[in-house]
């Protein structure tokens, strides 16, 4: 390598012109790319309307494991994860879903700003989540969680012939986590 050339021999100087930078958050509508493209508008997720109830039943939740903490456990840490985890989850349950603009295109979906390409994912399912649909796109990577897409009911079958076109689709049962969550309603 000569003295004069870069540190990083490997980094061209100019950018490559086939690589879409999403970064400057232009708006789905405005974006050229999105030629034959389904888009819509979701929920980020499914919002439960929390009574006074629940906050009620969870801090004294939270009552009793710290008296189980203070009595068998004995561990101060495990008391500050228990308010934390408390407070948290109070702070998580108030915050209603934001509307994401999604786009399918022949090269991955588009969620907001952020572009996953079909090449990360080796499948996908739909899932029913109450009255909603969700189409979940397996990763390859193995701690990648997966993603998933709420989709209307009148653009279902247009959204999923386009995924099955470049992934197979296979039968994914919901999580564990996921029963948990919609059993508590948070």
């Amino acid at each position: 390598m000569q003295p004069q050339q870069q540190e990083n021999y490997w980094q061209t100087d100019q950018p490559d012109p086939s690589v879409q930078d999403y970064s400057e958050g232009t708006p789905l509508e405005e974006d050229e790319d999105l030629e034959g493209a389904i888009t819509w508008q979701a929920s980020e997720f499914i919002h439960h309307e929390k009574s006074i109830m629940w906050f009620i039943v969870l801090f004294v939740g939270a009552i009793l494991l710290l008296l189980i903490d203070v009595v068998f456990v004995k561990s101060w840490t495990f008391g500050v994860l228990i308010v934390v985890l408390a407070l948290g989850m109070a702070l998580l349950g108030r915050r209603p879903p934001r509307t994401l603009h999604y786009a399918l295109t022949s090269q991955g979906v588009r969620i907001e700003d952020k572009l996953y390409s079909f090449h990360d994912f080796h499948a996908f399912g739909v899932v029913q989540e109450s009255a909603l649909y969700s189409l979940r796109l397996v990763p390859n990577k193995r701690f990648m969680p997966m993603v998933s897409l709420y989709f209307p009911p009148d653009q279902g079958e247009q959204i999923v012939d386009m995924v099955g076109s470049v992934l197979p689709m296979e039968h994914i049962d919901r999580d564990p986590i996921d029963k948990i969550v919609e059993k508590i309603r948070f």
